[in-house]
Parts: C-alpha cells; sequence; structure tokens
C-alpha cells in the first residue's frame, strides 16, 4: 500500500532517492490553430535512457506555507515525490514529479499528483502548471490524463541545452 506523506527534517534526505533513469520513447509535436493547441504524438524508433541532474534539499519546503513535497512510500521505502510552490500567477505550479525505475505504471503518480491537485484545491489555487520536455512523451500522456492541457510552446527555454529542443506548459484550471 502506497503511504503519500509531507516533507519532515526526519524524511528529508529522500530528497533525491526517486531520481532515477527513464526512458523518452516518443515526441510530442504541438500545433497552435484558430489559438488552440493540439499536439500529435511521434514515437522513437529506440527508446533513449535520461536522467535530471542531481538535486539537494532544500529546506524552504519546511516552512514556506506557499511550497509543498509529498514523498510516496511503498514499505516504507520512498519509490516517488511531488514538488510543488505557488507561482506568481495563482497557479500551483508542479516543479517535479518524479517515480523511482520499478515503480512506474502503479498508480504512484496518479496518487501523487492527485495529493498535489488536493493541496492547490485547499490553497485556493487557480489551477496545476507545469513544464515538460517535448521529447518527454510518457510524461505529456500522463498530465493529459490527469485533464491538463497544452497552454504554450516556449522553443527558446532550453538554448543552454542542445538535447532538448522545445519546452512543453501544462494547465489544469480549476
Amino acid at each position: 500500500m502506497i503511504e503519500i506523506v509531507g516533507l519532515t527534517k526526519e524524511n528529508m534526505a529522500d530528497w533525491d532517492v526517486s531520481n532515477t533513469p527513464f526512458e523518452l520513447t516518443g515526441r510530442v509535436i504541438p500545433t497552435l490553430k484558430g489559438g488552440k493547441w493540439t499536439v500529435t504524438e511521434e514515437p522513437f524508433a529506440v527508446a533513449k535512457k535520461t536522467k535530471f541532474p542531481s538535486e539537494k534539499p532544500d529546506e524552504t519546503y519546511l516552512t514556506d506555507p506557499q511550497k509543498q513535497l509529498y514523498f510516496a512510500y511503498l514499505d516504507g521505502k520512498n519509490v516517488g515525490q511531488i514538488r510543488m510552490f505557488r507561482n506568481w500567477n495563482k497557479f500551483c505550479y508542479i516543479e517535479n514529479i518524479a517515480i523511482k525505475a520499478g515503480h512506474r505504471h502503479a498508480g504512484i503518480g496518479q496518487q501523487l499528483f492527485a495529493a498535489a491537485e488536493k493541496w492547490a484545491r485547499e490553497n485556493d489555487y487557480v489551477g496545476i502548471q507545469l513544464e515538460a520536455q517535448d521529447d518527454n512523451l510518457n510524461a505529456c500522456q500522463f498530465y493529459q490524463k490527469r485533464g491538463l492541457q497544452l497552454g504554450g510552446v516556449d522553443t527558446l527555454f532550453y538554448t543552454a541545452n542542445p538535447n532538448i529542443s522545445v519546452a512543453l506548459q501544462w494547465y489544469k484550471i480549476f
């Protein structure tokens, strides 16, 4: 059984535990027509593995009421996290959601996202916002299943990273 737990001083060491390699299986191709975004999917012939850079714990998540981090524990072991904060535009900005390798596609991400959405609604945010890379098809599909819609595309966001070409802004308005 999965237990969703907020960040505490006692579990701070679990900050980066769920940051493990994941597969990039395809790309999202956004199209703007008549002021509305649509997406098509282009699977890669061969999946690629990637991993986000390691992160150090940020203790402001313990004290700032406009920040929240939830861990997912399975049998006492950290298998995922979702981290968010109040953005300037009154959206709950999800800055990280990660499920440890070997535990993906088991509903853990859904439970973490539900906890984040509950936190956002309880704090009267207007919705949820996040950014994903166009080559992270699995993540984009997950967000769409959670009711997020594409709200914008930024082709310059990753200028310093030649491996990523497009940043996608996803939104769920309450």
